[in-house]
């Protein structure tokens, strides 16, 4: 595992040495990302942090974002859509709904703070569609860093106990992957992303 944090801090490393306040963390604050963010702060404890927040977003993850932001002391920007008051994930499918209140803030903040780099806490064990991701790509004219992308959920885990990190609540009541609420479940299996 010493070899997978020091890949992953010399990845974050670079990405700040090529575009330095010109890139920005985006956290979920779910297990991978918190992990990404923690040794992206050990590398640069001041680095910017994205989170997009939607109103469909767990209370607790908003409280926990909240709690990590004050004992981190983060230097955050968060990113909201404005409630259309309708279930766009009823009416109109998870896909549009995730466009409108993730894809279209994520564009805003890119914009807004001018990044040219992105550093992301995806792994390419938590399905097809995640497999052939590669650590440094460049997305839609712009360079994104996935640090974390050969780290298994049980190495995930351990790096949290290790360094001591505050877990989300929801983990304990059987969440395996944390998103919002309407497409988020309990898991009595193996994790419904991992492969």
């Amino acid at each position: 595992m010493d070899k997978k944090i020091k890949r992953s801090k010399d990845l974050i490393a670079d990405a700040i040495s090529r575009y330095g306040d010109k890139v920005a963390c985006f956290s979920s604050f779910g297990k991978d990302s918190i992990v990404m963010l923690y040794l992206a702060r050990e590398v640069k404890p001041d680095i910017q942090v994205v989170s997009v927040m939607t109103p469909y977003k767990f209370k607790e993850t908003r409280d926990y974002k909240d709690k990590l932001t004050a004992l981190w002391e983060l230097n955050i920007e968060t990113y909201e859509m404005p409630e259309l008051g309708l279930k766009l994930y009823e009416t109109e499918g998870p896909e549009k709904c995730c466009d409108y209140y993730k894809v279209q803030p994520t564009k805003a903040a890119i914009k807004d703070l001018g990044l040219k780099a992105w550093i992301c806490g995806l792994r390419n064990t938590e399905g097809h569609t995640r497999e052939f991701l590669e650590e440094i790509e460049m997305r839609d004219g712009l360079v994104k860093y996935n640090p974390i992308l050969a780290w298994t959920e049980a190495e995930i885990w351990l790096y949290h106990a290790l360094n001591n990190i505050p877990v989300h609540p929801l983990y304990a009541k059987g969440y395996r992957s944390l998103g919002c609420e309407p497409c988020s479940h309990i898991s009595e299996n193996s994790h419904p992303k991992e492969r």
